[in-house]
């Protein structure tokens, strides 16, 4: 049977939408001090103007592919994480810090958790982008939402001292915002949490009980999945970067399949996993990466559709689902529509 296809979330922004992004390197200082200046020095009416020009292109492309489910490509965002931590009180992002992230993959400029940690605006805030987006098109629109431990872990906590409290603390506004999302009408809601990969202790632990806290009081009718990928290289087509640990996978399969989460979203393009690892997967659906996002090599047709083969020899196909390995940021946008194209071709290819 054909089966269903999505996307992880990002995508290349195009030239003439001047936001800056962690994709992009930089000569003149760090993507958050980039983005800081942008939002001092841009109009924010023209911003919102090519922001949905562009939405509305990388819509097309997704809808011309035949992508089922369907992302915005996050293209307001610097990045998945701090745009979201940019609506909240509590941090400052002008007075960084260097930080060893992912357990050692990285050492970046990170802003700082100084305050209490509370939205800055009395509302919910993340549905009105998804519906600025679903407005654009037909096909269901997914909406992406970080994860409390991916937060910490891409932040400095100068105030609280204690993950596990400062995890309670976001899941808690997640879930203020998963609410209202689901209250706007989204029905496909993912929580980013690839942090849980690089911990898998601390994700035993608290971490996966806190990513379910994220989706209490949601409906049957809305799919909760939750993205686990092993990390993203510094430039396309480095080969040499610092990836989680596959093994995590098989550790956190049976506390992730119990949790109650409808999708669970999986690298396996980069490196196959054992199959035996779809074994553990017996409530949730399997979101299956299929194409790599940070090389430059197109899948073939018949290469995607020969690794789909031997996972639905363990995984009935009615709980898999076909997508990218993790978001399409790193990819011209040549590249990442061919992707998308020999992915879907596969996907529906098969009997």
């Amino acid at each position: 049977m054909p089966l269903p296809s999505t996307v992880i979330g990002s995508f290349p922004k195009p030239s003439y939408l001047h936001i800056p992004d962690w994709f992009k390197t930089s000569h003149t200082g760090t993507f958050t001090e980039n983005y800081n200046r942008f939002l001092e020095t841009s109009s924010k009416a023209e911003t919102e103007d090519l922001i949905m020009r562009a939405t509305k292109e990388i819509i097309d492309i997704q809808a011309e592919a035949g992508i089922d489910v369907i992302s915005d490509g996050e293209l307001r965002r610097e990045s998945y994480i701090l745009h979201f931590c940019r609506a909240l009180k509590g941090f400052d992002f002008h007075n960084l810090f260097s930080k060893n992230c992912r357990d050692g993959a990285c050492v970046t400029d990170v802003p700082r958790i100084v305050g209490q940690v509370t939205p800055r605006e009395s509302e919910a805030w993340v549905w009105k982008e998804w519906k600025f987006s679903q407005d654009l098109s037909t096909l269901p629109m997914k909406i992406t939402i970080p994860g409390p431990m991916t937060i910490i872990n891409s932040t400095e906590d100068q105030y609280y001292y204690d993950d596990k409290a400062l995890g309670k603390i976001f899941a808690k506004i997640i879930n203020s915002e998963i609410k209202a999302l689901v209250f706007a009408g989204c029905k496909y809601i993912q929580v980013d949490e690839p942090v849980l990969m690089r911990f898998p202790d601390e994700a035993l632990e608290y971490g996966i009980d806190q990513l379910s806290t994220c989706f209490d009081g949601v409906t049957s009718d809305v799919v909760k999945a939750v993205h686990l990928c092993c990390g993203y290289p510094s430039y396309l087509d480095q080969d040499d970067y610092k990836k989680a640990d596959k093994d995590g996978y098989l550790r956190l399969a049976d506390r992730l399949d119990a949790a109650g989460f409808d999708e669970i979203s999986i690298e396996d393009a980069h490196r196959h996993n054992d199959l035996s690892l779809f074994e553990h997967f017996k409530k949730s659906k399997v979101v299956l990466g299929v194409v790599k996002i940070a090389s430059s090599k197109v899948e073939s047709v018949e290469e995607i559709r020969s690794r789909l083969k031997q996972v639905l020899t363990v995984l009935p196909a009615e709980r898999l689902v076909v997508a990218p390995d993790c978001g399409l940021g790193f990819l011209p946008t040549d590249l990442a529509k061919q992707k998308l194209f020999n992915m879907v071709q596969a996907a529906k290819s098969l009997p």
